[in-house]
């Protein structure tokens, strides 16, 4: 047996090994394109420090004399980027012995290899297991004087018996791989102190997803701790921790199905912090869901945190999931949480966490109104509250129950018509050059509709706009005896108006619209109290249309930004991110149908000898129309992407070999058609490119790792054998082989 640095043996939950460094031995490195291994052989060189290049793909090896290993990785740590050092592959071997075939399932990424150098720390507080756990309460909201549990909170011990706090802990056992040691380790702390204090109520339990390999396995002592405590298992909710971005669901559903078939509860932790929060909330059918302190904070002055949370909440209600709402650290949070039907309180507000846990908190009077499921108000008795208040809450409510502006108006039309049972209630809406038409309108049977009727009225600006901005109404009893001018008359006789209550729907200083009521079939006269309940209205709708434009605002900012986060800002293909997500997503579909993926990895030759030449102004040009003759040979299901640098990748969903060996031949015909002068290159006088090619039928025993190594070491072998040509590697054994070499 060799003697090596075990890293990834530690991701066993029982397993804590340190990995001395600091001894002599050999350091194999591969790297993920030949951009990274000249950094690195620059670095060694620069360093008089001899290694020793590796054929088959890039990587290469080199002694280290004691402590000489770290030296080496702290010095990569500073020249690589965060993303070659994630994907460049590490093996120590203390001593002079070589590899062996078991050595290489301890292969780690280098950054894992540089953070669990660091980490002998936290592997002796692993290994002393020096830790405990703190208490917060989780209260009723309608009673916050009613604890309903405790969420138990991880916290390290120094030497010295000082608290650490969880968040170095947590990120180095993130970047070490020690997170499932440490979760194992938190589950114990929480039940076993628990069950010291002997506490009553819910207790729950953190726990990271990617941390968990077996359930069965990895839960075991768990669910043993738990029985020997004496807890029951209806006691017990286990939280899934949103933000660590679950990659693999099905093994998500797994571990949740395996603690819900042990009779315990699962809730969702975080939600709006994370990645893709109702998603999961979809797939996981939680029984808890706990909103975000980000989200809670300032909840109820924030409109975007208000709209969002309020969606959250509506849809809990719907779904019969109980919520709980974290980090409340004022009255007016939980005042406004109580409003909207939220179940349970966590925060400073209520308690701290405490390694005792509390066993009294703080009662807060309730809030006037609680808003129940389906937005439907629930009133409660309070003497000083009139009977126009409770109206115009619940209207109010009505009204908010939507971001869609459409729906907030035909809502507002519709409520007020019957609330104060006119014939026809309309929302006129204001165009720039103050021309209008009706918007929305909710009419009795019997009644002309003048939905999208349109007025152009050149004199309303100088006329009316000042009246009405400054938040005046209009009120007319009769129209036949108001003065009006004949004109002015004859149009509202034709609408069939007879009386009508008119108020200003007011953004800021803009007048957005007018919210108008109109009585057909006879002449009213408005009550003072109407009219100023018609104002409180036209004020409420004003508020949710204004929610609802920054809703939208919003919207249409995430899927601009979502566009950039997926596109190339020089070449404008996709970028390296939207093309790991779509060939994992091409992965997957294609593992269920079993249809071929194939994958082009494509290298501009001798481009940094083209940037030394022209200048990388004129790199960046060429590096454009290189990728715009990429783009004219794929299909829609397919993806161009730059890969990196000169590189780009094609992603070619359902397509064999002879597909992919045509679009090959395609790119190469269409780069050489540009005739990009290249003068100083020994390949061509003209730009050229070198592929590399691979196809596979994916399936769950792989990953697509292995079709991205194989067309790696087709690219490889391309520039190996000259440049301008294309490699295709046969994926379907382990020695991969090339079988088509074509030079232009």
């Amino acid at each position: 047996m060799s003697q090596k640095c075990s890293i990834s043996k530690t991701c066993a939950c029982h397993n804590v090994a340190g990995c001395d460094t600091k001894e002599a031995g050999r350091i194999f490195l591969w790297f993920p394109v030949l951009h990274t291994l000249k950094k690195v052989t620059s670095y060694l060189q620069q360093s008089s420090l001899e290694y020793e290049l590796m054929h088959e793909r890039p990587g290469l090896s080199l002694d280290c004399k004691p402590g000489q290993t770290q030296e080496i990785a702290r010095h990569l740590a500073q020249l690589l980027t965060p993303r070659e050092l994630r994907e460049t592959q590490v093996l120590f071997i203390r001593g002079a012995i070589q590899p062996q075939l078991q050595d290489f399932s301890d292969i780690a990424s280098l950054q894992r290899f540089i953070k669990f150098s660091q980490s002998n720390w936290l592997v002796e507080m692993l290994t002393t297991e020096s830790f405990t756990s703190h208490f917060q309460p989780i209260v009723s909201m309608r009673d916050t004087s009613q604890i309903y549990g405790y969420e138990s909170l991880l916290r390290g011990l120094d030497e010295k018996g000082n608290l650490v706090p969880p968040g170095p802990i947590l990120e180095l056992a993130t970047e070490a791989g020690l997170l499932p040691q440490l979760d194992r380790i938190a589950r114990l702390s929480a039940i076993a102190n628990f069950s010291r204090h002997q506490v009553r109520g819910q207790i729950f339990i953190n726990f990271t997803p990617t941390a968990l390999y077996d359930p069965v396995s990895c839960l075991r002592t768990t669910v043993e701790a738990i029985d020997r405590a004496g807890i029951s298992h209806e006691q017990v909710v286990f939280e899934v921790v949103e933000s660590d971005n679950p990659q693999d669901l099905d093994h998500l559903k797994a571990v949740l199905q395996y603690y819900r078939d042990a009779g315990f509860l699962v809730a969702l932790d975080d939600l709006g912090s994370g990645y893709s929060g109702l998603n999961l909330l979809h797939q996981l059918r939680p029984d808890f869901i706990k909103l975000d302190m980000g989200l809670i904070r300032d909840v109820h002055q924030d409109l975007y945190k208000a709209s969002i949370t309020e969606k959250l909440l509506e849809i809990a209600q719907k779904l019969d999931i109980q919520t709980v709402a974290e980090g409340i650290e004022c009255i007016e949070e939980l005042h406004w949480l109580q409003e909207r039907g939220a179940n349970f309180a966590q925060g400073y507000l209520i308690a701290k966490p405490s390694a005792v846990p509390v066993s009294a908190t703080p009662h807060f009077e309730t809030s006037t109104l609680t808003v129940a499921p389906h937005c439907q108000l629930v009133e409660q008795p309070v003497q000083h509250q009139t009977e126009s208040e409770r109206v115009v809450a619940a209207v109010t409510q009505h009204i908010r129950c939507s971001l869609e502006l459409n729906e907030i108006l035909q809502t507002t039309a519709a409520e007020v018509r019957q609330l104060f049972e006119v014939d026809r209630v309309v929302i006129y809406q204001f165009e720039p050059d103050w021309s209008g038409s009706v918007a929305v309108e909710s009419v009795a049977e019997g009644y002309m509709s003048i939905l999208g009727f349109h007025v152009m009225d050149t004199c309303f600006q100088s006329t009316h706009a000042a009246y009405y901005q400054q938040g005046n109404t209009r009120a007319i009893e009769d129209v036949e005896t108001a003065g009006l001018s004949p004109c002015h008359l004859n149009l509202l006789r034709s609408l069939q108006i007879r009386a009508n209550l008119i108020v200003p729907i007011l953004q800021q200083e803009r007048l957005w619209g007018l919210l108008i009521a109109h009585q057909c079939h006879n002449s009213r006269k408005w009550q003072q109290s109407e009219i100023n309940l018609f104002n409180q209205l036209a004020s409420q709708a004003a508020i949710a249309i204004k929610q609802s434009e920054l809703y939208h605002q919003l919207q249409k900012a995430n899927q601009e930004l979502q566009r950039l986060a997926s596109s190339d800002g020089l070449t404008l293909v996709a970028n390296r991110r939207c093309f790991d997500d779509t060939l994992k997503a091409e992965w997957e579909r294609l593992a269920r149908e079993q249809a071929p993926l194939s994958l082009i990895l494509c290298d501009v030759d001798c481009f940094k000898l083209y940037n030394d030449t022209y200048g990388h102004l004129a790199g960046d040009d060429a590096l454009r129309s290189v990728a715009k003759a990429l783009e004219t040979v794929k299909r829609p299901a397919d993806l161009v992407a730059r890969y990196g640098g000169e590189e780009f990748a094609v992603i070619l969903p359902n397509t064999d070999v002879e597909g992919a060996i045509i679009v090959a031949t395609e790119i190469q015909s269409n780069v050489s058609a540009l005739k990009l002068p290249h003068p100083n290159c020994q390949v061509s006088e003209y730009i050229t490119v070198s592929l590399g090619v691979a196809t596979i039928t994916p399936h769950s025993q792989s990953s697509p790792a292995t079709l991205i190594a194989a067309a790696d070491r087709g690219l490889y072998q391309a520039k190996a054998q000259g440049r301008n040509c294309m490699v295709q590697i046969n994926c379907k054994d382990s020695d991969t082989k090339s079988l088509l070499w074509q030079k232009h």
